[in-house]
């Protein structure tokens, strides 16, 4: 493989797991059960063609199937995406330092369940 071929191989990886992972997003998010190349164009730097073509390498791995004119998960991609999903989003849904986990504080004031994973006092 030539140099220009590699970077291009890799280019078409990360689309393929970013496609995935936006539709896990999508899918989580209540926006619907099948994707089109057109619905996650907004997120992606590809041109319409190419996220087809994307698509359509994901349909011949296996973690999409055509339903219609759109896409759906097979239970092997839906499992690989949210498993992406979650190692790239984690660290980001995490409760900063005195922040409540459980989300119903402000982390103005200091949360009284004890329940709650979390330092119990206010900032300052």
């Amino acid at each position: 493989m030539t140099r220009d071929t590699d970077a291009q191989a890799l280019d078409r990886l990360i689309e393929q797991e970013d496609v995935l992972q936006i539709c896990y997003w999508y899918q989580g998010e209540g926006f619907g059960e099948s994707f089109t190349p057109l619905a996650v164009l907004p997120f992606l730097k590809s041109g319409e063609g190419d996220v087809a073509k994307t698509f359509e390498r994901l349909a011949e791995a296996g973690d999409l199937r055509r339903d219609g004119g759109a896409y759906v998960f097979t239970a092997t991609g839906r499992r690989k995406a949210g498993r992406m999903f979650f190692e790239t989003f984690t660290e980001f849904q995490q409760a900063s330092h005195g922040e409540c986990n459980a989300g119903c504080c402000d982390g103005d004031e200091p949360c009284d369940d004890p329940t709650h994973d979390h330092h119990n006092h206010a900032h300052g």
